[in-house]
Formats: structure tokens, C-alpha cells, sequence
């Protein structure tokens, strides 16, 4: 399909969603990670237990796979956000452009600014102040910052819990 050929309300439409797909694959990843992660530490919980069969193998394969889980989750998490960030990039210049370098009839306009409105950038509180940054900036901490606190979980039990004797 020519890109030419594309109306400017499909253009909007397919940075719209490009943006909530990326958006899906972050909180997949997420949901994802979560889930992984408490398999994982309930393995090593059970690898406590008398008896257990492989426990050396728990204590000390299972946390640096858990780390190794952590730093690709973190890395396909922060391009996925990058992504993010890059269409939004893109949308805030094509409304910037439509609105100084087309010619837009007041229907045309009227929902050119009701578009921009919903856009993150200008998301408002109900005061009225422009809050849609910050809500985008903390949408992206746990995604970021979650592997990041496994990890440090997962190197204190490497590192400090007791040794096994063999």
C-alpha cells in the first residue's frame, strides 16, 4: 500500500495504534515477567526443603537464570517503551504540521484539537493542568524498574543465602 494513499485521519489512526500496541506488549512482558518471577522464587522456596532432590542446582543456577530472565525482560521492555516514546515523537509533529501547513476547514480543525487533546502530552487533571508527561513518565517505572528489583533480589540469595554443604 502507498503511503501516499493514506488519509491523514488514517495516519493519526495508525500511530493511535502503534502507540496501544506498543503499549500491549509492555504490560504482556509485564504480566509475563511477574508471573515468571514467582515460579521461580517458589522453586527456590521449595529447594529449602529436607530432601529436596538438585537443591545446589536451585541455589545456584536458578538465581543468575533469573537474573539472565531479568536483564531480557528489562531490555525488550525499554525497546518496547522506546518505540513508544518514538511514535508518540512522530504524532506531536504530524498534528504539529497538519495544524501550520495545512490549509483545515473548522469541522476539520474541530477534530484535529479533539485528537490532540486525548494525545499523552496534553492529558489534564480535573484542575486543568497539564499532567500528561508525569503520568507517562510513571507509567514507565514498573516495567523499568521491576527487573531491576528481582535482580537485586536474586544476586542477595546467590551471594548471602547460607551455603549448602557438599
Amino acid at each position: 500500500m502507498d503511503m501516499h494513499s493514506l488519509t491523514i485521519a488514517d495516519r493519526l489512526k495508525g500511530l493511535r495504534e502503534d502507540i496501544q500496541a506498543e503499549h500491549t506488549l509492555i504490560a504482556g512482558r509485564v504480566t509475563w515477567y511477574v508471573t515468571s518471577q514467582a515460579f521461580l522464587l517458589t522453586a527456590y522456596a521449595q529447594s529449602w526443603n529436607a530432601n529436596f532432590v538438585w537443591p545446589q542446582f536451585f541455589h545456584d543456577t536458578l538465581p543468575l537464570a533469573a537474573i539472565a530472565l531479568s536483564a531480557v525482560i528489562l531490555a525488550s521492555t525499554y525497546a518496547a517503551t522506546w518505540a513508544q516514546d518514538a511514535y508518540l515523537r512522530e504524532q506531536a509533529a504530524l498534528v504539529a504540521r497538519l495544524k501550520t501547513e495545512m490549509t483545515l476547514s473548522p469541522t476539520e480543525m474541530l477534530a484535529l484539537d479533539s485528537y490532540q487533546h486525548t494525545m499523552v502530552e496534553h492529558r489534564t487533571s480535573a484542575a486543568g493542568r497539564v499532567i500528561g508527561g508525569r503520568i507517562h513518565a510513571l507509567v514507565r517505572i514498573t516495567p523499568l524498574v521491576l527487573p531491576l528489583g528481582f535482580s537485586l533480589l536474586w544476586l542477595y540469595a546467590y551471594f548471602f543465602a547460607p551455603h549448602l554443604p557438599g
